[in-house]
């Protein structure tokens, strides 16, 4: 019998915890233009970010909205991307590559947005 309440204890605590984990395994990640040039520098840099956590598994889905085949691109350029976490990778890790993209500082005049989501979609 104090098996089973040990069992049932510790699969409450994990169904508990699990959903909390889920809610920011994923980076929504937009550059673009407010007008006028994209700051290309930049948007190579988030491009070399993003590239090094596939490589380390940081990341293990990286799927890019914009520009795509058949879509329309902007004049300027820029990126519509979405990337999640890697299986195993931790917290504090994932983190810290958020931390990375959030200290890009792009020029006047183009903007780069990172925004937590659950989970990366399809369009």
């Amino acid at each position: 019998m104090n098996k089973f309440t040990c069992l049932m204890i510790v699969g409450a605590v994990l169904s508990m915890s699990a959903p909390a984990l889920a809610e920011s395994r994923a980076v929504n990640i937009s550059v673009g233009s407010i007008g006028g040039a994209l700051d290309n520098a930049a948007l190579r840099t988030v491009r070399q970010v993003i590239g090094f956590a596939v490589g380390t598994g940081t990341v293990d889905k990286f799927i890019v909205y914009s520009p795509r085949e058949g879509a329309p691109i902007a004049i300027e350029g820029g990126l519509s991307a979405c990337v999640e976490a890697g299986f195993g990778v931790t917290d504090a890790r994932f983190n810290g590559f958020i931390q990375q993209l959030r200290s890009i500082t792009p020029r006047s005049g183009t903007f780069l947005n990172v925004e937590l989501t659950a989970s990366c979609r399809l369009n």
